[in-house]
């Protein structure tokens, strides 16, 4: 059984406030060139940003990491604007081991 959540939002929000590793980003734009800036963090003022996930177009973009990227801090989304849709999924830090191997039950 995956331990894997999903998070979906508009605009800036807050995916998850504690360890977890961040398996997928996927942008859901309002316009072209939209973008949501991830961050390692509960809010972009103190997160270290992760990076940019930009559409060039209008078109759904997923952004896979097969491993999981280690977020510290929890995870922050913020929106090039409140139309702008993102959905995050995540591990949180319970279900995985050192090294990144996943917990399974």
């Amino acid at each position: 059984m995956s331990k894997q959540r999903w998070v979906r939002g508009k605009g800036d929000f807050l995916a998850f406030s504690g360890p977890c590793l961040l398996t997928h980003v996927i942008v859901y734009p309002d316009a072209a060139d939209d973008y949501a800036d991830v961050y390692d963090g509960r809010d972009a003022t103190v997160g270290t940003k992760l990076a940019r996930f930009r559409s060039a177009d209008k078109g759904t973009r997923q952004f896979d990491f097969a491993g999981g990227l280690l977020m510290d801090g929890g995870i922050y989304v913020a929106a090039f604007d409140s139309a702008v849709e993102t959905t995050i999924a995540f591990i949180p830090e319970r279900h995985f081991m050192p090294g990144g191997a996943v917990e399974e039950s």
